[in-house]
């Protein structure tokens, strides 16, 4: 036990914690289950005093909690600890009026003689809360009944003070000093006039309490009774007066009785008259007996009836209490509610919130993986375009494009621009990935532990968002811009590796004496054949590309008619040299020949001229922005016009002029020399054609996709420059971010001084609310004590009322037995005088004077003794009649009839007061 008590004086000297606190607030819902756990598991201190004096151990004993009191003692507290105000356990139970608690500390070797800072002791202040149970349970431990506080002040002088008159009356019975005085020298008499108190008063008469005491400034108890003007307690302390005077009389009548000569009972003695009896007193002490009876049992009941009105009272304070502790209990229940509705609707917040981030997380990803896509793609476009320049082509005559074709200074600087941008593309997708890894650390610790500090802030996170974003978007539009680079220098290198053109042979004889073509030949033979030629892989918003490819074509268009024309003129020179050098004796058959030889030539050559004019027709129809090509092609139908009039001509003069026989065959000759330099076999032209319309098949069809491919980037083109010109700087975006960030920082530090602020303030309204919680149960035990003395003050009056009705009551039987007593102090005169007068006749020796005389007086004499019988018995009677209607009356049984005629007789005696 002395080292529990040493640990716990070890443990009175640190700080308060929220253990403690908690501790206090398991005593103040009585919660012996968990001040017990708490006891044991986080070894805590019951009597560690907080800032405002107050213990766990204090307040149990104030609010009467037994279970968390006994689990406190179970635990070797000391009972012995005081509080600020130097109270122990042991005053706080009597001073609340708590007698279980009271019973369990003086069992646990409570000393019940201990005083407090104002040098009262549990009795004390048992006696001014009025608590019976306390006193009788201090008491029963030999609690001191007369020790005095700093004021000099005893139980029974408190008691009287707070007008409890039970109380008193329990305490002077177990031998508590009547008279008493303090320091000021005022009895429990004088406190008890006072206060009004007339129980009080009545207790402490009937006690023996002097009523001609008087206090340092010489009053006594009437001048006390003056102050409240209560005729009752002025009554009696008369009363009391009076009887003190009347015992005082009779020691004087038995002191003078004692002193009396012996010659009187000499003289009685001697007498030889036989008596029957002798001469009855004044019957004063039986009168005062049975009144005494009567105050006995009048008082009797009125314990009876006090003892149940305690009871009452103390039935109505446990039922209060265990109201006010239902009370508590249904506001700490909502309270609790509505904390946890709280937490609901911020646990909702929370998920919301969540479900919102975790949504922006998927786009997020979802982006980043399309941006990955992009960045595959553009890297596949690229090793495709580097496999076009390093592959060899799949048409004829790519042998030589590969041998002839080098890579320029320019191409390589290129390719190294083009590297250089993927691996800076490559760098930002590494920070994107590792942004959007923060992200999923913020949102996974998030999810693990949802406090309000660990979330992500919203501004941090719209930043982090944005700053994604706009670096999404550049790398987008650095893989869109090395794509165009690429395609467009690759156009730009096309056309210079095209030659300058054909020979003026035609066109089998190309295919004869050059069979290994280039790119930019097959686009020239693709032209006159008719196909469409690709347009170069460039997007389709550049439109200055364009029209320089539409100007490109239609140079190479007027080329190919200028040679058009070349070969027309240099037919019809032939011809004409033929007609001129043909001799007179030709064959006509021969020279039909020829002639159908060469308009099937010519009609070749108009089918040549009008598929060039289709494919025109068909470029200008695909480019209808280009005024210029229009006009250029206008001009080009009207030359075509002009040779095919020119050729019409020529066919008629060729129908008209005969033709000579040596100028026939020197043309024929030539013609055949020309067949044999310009054309080819026709199966060597069909082979040629079929692969030469197998390539344009192909052609066309990587066309196609060459077209749906540049549509698609130029509609991601469009896209990359709309999200340039909506993007923001990357000098504004840091300036931006650093300024968010600043702006973060300074709201997280005004966060934490808010917090501490909040931390600091519900520690203040915590202690006040202790505070008050304190106050409020010192308030309701004044207000029950209030009550209870109201109630009592209540019952005093009514009871003062029903005293003073059994006042006159007696008074008139008072002033009854006085008349008796008058009429046999008369009758007692009267029998004395017979008696001197018998005494003065003569002896039996003697002879006799007057013997009639003496006849009639023994008459009267026995008249007189007759009388007097009649007159004890009567009164015995009335008396026995007025106690029997005083007990019906006090018990509340009076006949109506008992009643009225009491009220006439009270009637009576005020009309005859009045008439004196």
């Amino acid at each position: 036990m002395k080292s529990l008590r040493a640990k716990f004086k070890k443990g009175d000297s640190q700080d308060w914690t929220k253990n403690d606190e908690k501790l206090l607030q398991a005593v103040d819902y009585n919660d012996a289950g968990r001040v017990t756990s708490l006891l044991l598991r986080k070894g805590l201190v019951p009597t560690k005093l907080d800032s405002e004096g107050k213990s766990a151990f204090h307040l149990a004993a104030t609010r009467g909690n037994v279970d968390c009191l006994e689990a406190m003692l179970a635990h070797g507290v000391d009972a012995m600890t005081k509080d600020s105000s130097g109270s122990t356990a042991l005053h706080l139970a009597s001073k609340h009026g708590h007698p279980q608690c009271v019973s369990k500390l003086l069992q646990a070797s409570c000393p019940v003689d201990v005083a407090d800072g104002s040098g009262r002791t549990a009795l004390h202040l048992a006696a001014v809360s009025g608590c019976i149970s306390c006193s009788e349970i201090l008491c029963d431990f030999k609690a001191p009944l007369n020790i005095k506080d700093k004021d000099g002040s005893t139980p029974l002088i408190l008691a009287a003070k707070m007008c409890h008159s039970e109380l008193c009356r329990y305490l002077l019975h177990r031998g508590a000093a009547v008279n008493s005085r303090d320091l000021q020298g005022r009895t429990a008499l004088m406190l008890a006039c006072e206060s009004g108190s007339v129980e009080t008063v009545e207790v402490l008469v009937n006690a023996g309490a002097r009523v001609a005491v008087v206090d340092a400034t010489g009053h006594d108890a009437a001048h006390y009774s003056l102050a409240t003007g209560n005729a009752l307690i002025q009554h009696f302390l008369q009363e009391a007066a009076q009887r003190r005077s009347w015992a005082s009389e009779e020691e004087s009548t038995e002191q003078t009785s004692q002193t009396s000569s012996p010659s009187q009972s000499s003289v009685r003695e001697k007498s030889s008259t036989p008596r029957k009896r002798k001469a009855p007193l004044p019957p004063l002490g039986t009168l005062s007996q049975e009144d005494r009876d009567a105050y006995e049992e009048i008082v009797r009941l009125r314990q009876e009836r006090a003892q149940f009105l305690q009871k009452i009272r103390g039935l109505e304070q446990q039922e209060k209490q265990r109201r006010e502790r239902a009370e508590l209990d249904e506001g700490s229940l909502r309270s609790m509610e509505k904390q946890i509705q709280e937490l609901e609707q911020q646990l909702a917040a929370r998920d919301g919130e969540k479900e919102r981030l975790g949504k922006e997380v998927e786009a997020l990803r979802s982006r980043l993986s399309s941006l990955e896509n992009e960045k595959e793609n553009t890297s596949y476009d690229i090793e495709t375009l580097q496999d076009e320049e390093g592959d060899p082509l799949e048409f004829p005559g790519a042998e030589l494009l590969l041998s002839k074709k080098t890579l320029s200074p320019s191409a390589e600087e290129l390719l190294a621009t083009l590297q250089g941008q993927v691996q800076s593309l490559t760098v930002q997708n590494k920070e994107l990935r590792d942004k959007i890894q923060v992200l999923e650390n913020y949102e996974r610790d998030e999810s693990s532990a949802p406090t309000p500090g660990d979330v992500v802030p919203a501004s941090l996170y719209r930043a982090l968002q944005r700053e994604l974003e706009q670096l999404r978007a550049q790398g987008a539009r650095g893989e869109a811009g090395g794509r165009l680079e690429g395609q467009r220098g690759a156009t730009e290198r096309a056309p210079e590796q095209i030659p300058e053109g054909f020979p003026e042979g035609s066109v089998a004889q190309g295919l004869a004496e050059e069979p290994a073509w280039t790119w930019g030949e097959c686009k020239a033979v693709l032209g006159e054949l008719g196909v469409p030629q690709p347009p170069p892989s460039s997007s389709s918003s550049s439109s200055g590309a364009e029209l320089a490819e539409a100007r490109a074509a239609l140079q190479q268009a007027q080329k190919a008619l200028d040679e058009r024309e070349q070969q027309l003129k240099d037919l019809q020179a032939r011809l004409e040299a033929a007609e001129a050098a043909a001799s007179p004796g030709a064959s006509a058959e021969e020279a039909s020949r020829e002639k159908e030889a060469l308009l099937e030539r010519c009609g070749r050559a108009e089918a040549e001229a009008e598929a060039l004019r289709r494919e025109l027709e068909a470029k200008a129809r695909r480019e209808p922005g280009g005024h210029e090509e229009a006009a250029e092609l206008a001009e080009l139908r009207e030359a075509l016009a002009r040779q095919e009039a020119e050729l019409g001509s020529l066919r008629e003069q060729l129908a008209a002029r005969p033709v000579g026989r040596r100028e026939h065959e020197e043309a024929l000759a030539r013609l055949r020399q020309a067949r044999a330099e310009g054309w080819v076999p026709r199966d060597e032209h069909a082979r040629a054609t079929a692969a030469l319309e197998e390539q344009a098949r192909a052609l066309r069809e990587r066309l196609a996709q060459l077209e749906a491919a540049a549509e698609a980037k130029g509609r991601e083109a469009s896209r990359l420059e709309a999200e340039l010109a909506a993007a923001v700087p990357r000098a504004e975006h840091e300036a931006a971010a650093a300024a968010l960030r600043e702006e973060a920082a300074a709201l997280g530090r005004r966060l934490e001084e808010l917090g501490r602020r909040h931390e600091r303030t519900c520690e203040e309204v915590f202690r006040v609310q202790r505070q008050a919680l304190f106050m409020k149960s010192e308030r309701q035990a004044a207000e029950d004590g209030l009550a209870a003395a109201q109630k009592q003050l209540e019952e005093a009056r009514a009871e003062a009322r029903r005293l003073r009705e059994l006042h006159g009551h007696a008074e008139d039987a008072a002033r009854l037995v006085r008349e008796r007593d008058r009429k046999i102090t008369e009758l007692s005169k009267e029998v004395f005088r017979l008696k001197e007068a018998l005494n003065a006749l003569p002896k039996p020796g003697e002879p006799p004077q007057s013997p009639p005389n003496t006849a009639a007086l023994q008459d009267r004499i026995r008249a007189l003794e007759e009388k007097l019988e009649e007159t004890e018995v009567r009164h015995s009677k009335v008396v026995t009649l007025y106690r029997s209607h005083l007990l019906y009356a006090v018990q509340g049984h009076m006949d109506e009839d008992v009643q009225r005629l009491l009220c006439q007789i009270l009637r009576m005696q005020r009309l005859q007061e009045q008439s004196r």
